[in-house]
């Protein structure tokens, strides 16, 4: 592993090394940050859309695209009732034309900046961490650069949004609904806004890598409930989790084992956000090839149409993406999950679809990402994750979250870390 890095990290200097000696190619290029297709893979991607793109599709004609839908996701589809459709309704989604996703542009001159300098170590771990940002392997070759990919996506550097997200069970067609807002911060690998790429030192003491921070409006017994997590620099350390309970006016610690646990009885757990959400060396990673899948990569979800009790969005948009299939296992052998297969977007590295099996290899939940291009407070644009949809295959449930319900998500802009504090936690309302 250690000798393919060297080689890997050779390649992207000597590719760094001739630009800067072509001042005015380099002043006129810009770094290839990756495609989902060759122009020949695009050419029959572009023969197929003239069939389907417009297409609505639902449980009398999915049959025709079930090898582009997660087997198990078809399920949803096929049998509407099950899954909480109202009587003589169906749910459907629409076919549209496969469009490229790219990077802010900070993103793309941090990547541009730092190729040449990423490299991780025989353990897997990156030890320059605190230095660089940027988009860290531009032709990964694992699984786990791939990962670290993934893991590299800063989000904006800052981001605010309020979720809607329904917990739902379809076979009675009822639902607990959770309304939660979310600020998230990087002290380090920054892109977008000054400094760049990381906080001060004496700004950071504590080696802050990324702080996120909720604040929880519903369910009504949760009103006013706060939660941040910090994730440190040092890879090998675990998160730091605080909890306070504003019905017990109680600061709780929790540990990473309880980041396994139900959310508020919901079908989900802590490390689910993002589809993957804590340090990227708990996993181990595989690559597995690529796969052709129907993706929801530009999403108005102000368009979605869902009635209370229903399982599945209607009004989704999918679009073709070939997709990097990587396998992550815990390295944890009591860890709930017994793996994850994520679909991860070649373009921006988001995971677009991910399967859950337990720990006796069955089947157990498919969740899919939705993203669209948005508008950041510096006037830049980026690809950002606004809805989530979910079903649990054995119990039968459904979920999801719509983060533009409330406002748009506001990415890039000014945030103090300081709310990542005991007492912002306890502040009054």
């Amino acid at each position: 592993m250690k000798a393919r890095g060297v080689v890997h990290r050779s390649k992207q200097l000597i590719t760094v090394l001739v630009l800067l000696m072509l001042p005015g190619l380099c002043a006129a290029a810009e770094i290839d940050m990756g495609t989902a297709y060759t122009p020949e893979e695009l050419a029959k991607v572009r023969e197929w859309e003239k069939t389907w793109v417009g297409k609505k599709i639902d449980n009398t004609n999915i049959d025709q695209v079930a090898e582009l839908i997660p087997e198990q996701w078809l399920d949803v589809y096929k049998n509407p009732r099950k899954w909480g459709a109202p009587d003589g309704e169906v749910f459907w989604f629409e076919i549209v034309p496969y469009k490229k996703t790219k990077e802010s542009k900070g993103y793309v001159e941090a990547t541009q900046k730092y190729a040449g300098t990423f490299g991780l170590d025989e353990k897997g771990l990156m030890p320059n961490i605190r230095e660089v940002a940027g988009r860290p392997f531009l032709n990964p070759q694992n699984g786990q650069e791939v990962a670290w990919n993934f893991e590299m996506n800063n989000h904006g550097d800052t981001a605010q949004y309020r979720r809607f997200s329904p917990n739902i069970n379809p076979k009675s067609r009822t639902e607990r609904l959770s309304d939660q807002e979310y600020w998230e911060f990087y002290f380090i690998n920054r892109t977008e806004v000054e400094p760049k790429p990381a906080l001060p030192a004496k700004q950071n003491k504590k080696g802050y890598r990324r702080g996120m921070f909720v604040h929880m409006y519903k369910p009504a017994e949760f009103l006013n409930t706060r939660m941040f997590t910090m994730r440190y620099t040092d890879q090998s350390k675990d998160d730091d989790s605080y909890l306070w309970y504003s019905q017990f006016r109680r600061i709780r610690r929790m540990s990473t084992a309880q980041r396994t646990d139900s959310i508020d009885g919901t079908d989900l757990i802590y490390d689910d956000e993002y589809l993957w959400d804590g340090q990227l060396t708990r996993n181990t990673y595989t690559l597995k090839g690529k796969k052709e899948l129907l993706c929801s990569r530009h999403q108005d979800m102000t368009k979605i149409v869902r009635r209370p009790g229903q399982g599945m969005w209607n009004g989704v948009v999918l679009e073709r993406c070939n997709t990097y299939v990587i396998e992550a296992i815990n390295k944890d052998p009591n860890y709930l999950y017994g793996k994850r297969i994520f679909y991860v977007d070649p373009e921006n590295y988001y995971i677009l679809w991910e399967d859950v099996y337990d720990q006796l290899g069955r089947y157990w939940k498919c969740y899919m990402n939705q993203l669209d291009m948005k508008k950041t407070s510096i006037g830049d644009e980026r690809p950002f994750i606004v809805g989530t949809v979910f079903q649990d295959f054995q119990r039968t449930h459904s979920g999801g979250s719509h983060q533009q319900y409330f406002y748009e998500p506001k990415i890039s802009h000014k945030l103090s870390p300081t709310i990542f504090t005991i007492a912002n936690l306890q502040k009054t309302y």
